[in-house]
């Protein structure tokens, strides 16, 4: 479950968003409204999370993944610049 922020919006309007959704942010004329546009899209996201998850190659994916990990065959944003660095310099020799 998660807690919906709801506060006065320009023009009269309510706004409702979540830390758990930062990229859902709905307006309503009442804060029922906006609640309510809130979960709906809430429940969206949620049904098509469930359907990607449940996909047999994002699960065949995410085994892979998990197996280059445990394998050390995953490098940091940092480990790569440096990887990629160090090949351009021994292109210019």
């Amino acid at each position: 479950m998660y807690k919906i922020k709801l506060y006065s919006g320009e023009s009269g309007c309510w706004v409702a968003e979540s830390s758990c959704y930062p990229e859902i942010v709905c307006k309503g004329k009442t804060k029922l409204e906006a609640r309510a546009k809130f979960r709906k899209a809430a429940e969206r996201i949620e049904k098509y999370l469930q359907k990607v998850e449940s996909n047999p190659k994002f699960i065949e994916m995410m085994r892979r993944s998990a197996a280059d990990i445990r394998a050390g065959r995953v490098h940091t944003q940092e480990e790569v610049k440096e990887i990629l660095r160090k090949k351009r310099a021994a292109k210019e020799i």
